[in-house]
């Protein structure tokens, strides 16, 4: 999908906690910039009854109907909200066993073309509320997914860090942060990080880094980035490529916090071709851990 022509519709989750308004700010801005169409979802999360409890259950449904009447009305002002700021936006509230179903079932049957998130919710536990509902969408959805974490004060796109492997999978990654860079001005810098451990037969030496073994890898390595980029973006707006040694997640994370970046967009998908083993020891890590938003971009996606 070409973000410039194909992003129509973002998708945000709301639970009416302060770090899905922001989500919701997030998703207000992408819209102005890409004209696109917004729509708030609430997944009102049912518990399973026993279904020949007649009477409970008609008890329960009745509770479930009237607080769907107050989330209506928290819908309505956060809709008013962005049509204050010139936004097309609608608002659901769908009904699940679980938020994470309810919104990939919505991502599947709907033509959504990213989803826009808070990664900490209601219950002030954000490792809990990542890992049920934030990581399975990041996981799991067919198309990008935008985190936002608790710790943004407000939208700022200015810096974005592109983390890459060589594999055809951060292609997708790279396209997208170049779009988001012309819409916003903004300067991209490239990072690979080598994970090559320096064998032992080598401490004596006091060599501990396999920069220090072979002195020419570093300037070969952003050599072939120079050229990997070309092919898929306008160079010009990279700020820095740079190679890091060390645990990629890691790296990842520091280096975006250190150097004050906006936003990192990364792929789901790298050289080992297993989705989720990737996403567990890289990506979902990144997402967990980064106080900065996050883009995950899928290997194939369906809409964007």
């Amino acid at each position: 999908m070409n973000l410039e022509a194909d992003l129509k519709t973002i998708l945000v989750p709301v639970d009416f906690s302060p770090f899905s308004d922001l989500a919701v700010d997030y998703a207000l801005h992408l819209a102005q910039a890409f004209d696109a169409q917004v729509r708030l979802l609430h997944a009102a999360v049912l518990f399973q009854e026993d279904a020949s409890d007649q009477q409970r259950l008609q008890a329960y449904t009745q509770w479930v109907a009237e607080q769907e009447k107050k989330i209506f009305g928290q819908m309505s002002a956060r809709k008013m909200l962005g049509i204050s700021r010139g936004a097309r936006i609608q608002t659901e509230v769908v009904r699940g066993v679980s938020a994470g179903n309810a919104i990939l079932d919505y991502v599947e049957s709907h033509p959504v073309d990213l989803v826009v998130m808070g990664s900490h919710g209601r219950t002030g536990l954000s490792h809990l509320l990542q890992g049920s509902v934030a990581e399975k969408i990041v996981r799991l959805a067919p198309v990008p997914v935008l985190t936002v974490h608790r710790s943004v004060k407000s939208f700022q796109l200015q810096r974005i860090l592109v983390p890459i492997d060589f594999s055809v999978y951060c292609q997708r990654a790279l396209e997208h942060a170049f779009c988001l860079c012309e819409k916003f001005e903004a300067r991209i810098t490239i990072l690979h990080v080598v994970e090559q451990d320096v064998h032992p037969s080598v401490y004596a030496g006091d060599v501990h880094s396999v920069f220090e073994v072979d002195p020419a890898l570093k300037k070969q390595i952003i050599d072939n980035m120079q050229a990997f980029v070309s092919d898929w973006g306008t160079e010009s707006r990279v700020e820095e490529y740079v190679v890091l040694e060390g645990k990629a997640h890691k790296q990842i994370v520091d280096f975006a916090a250190a150097n004050h970046m906006d936003l990192i967009v990364i792929s789901t998908h790298g050289l080992s071709g297993l989705d989720y083993f990737l996403l567990g020891s890289t990506t979902e890590k990144v997402v967990r851990w980064a106080a900065c938003p996050v883009l995950t971009v899928k290997r194939f996606e369906s809409n964007f």
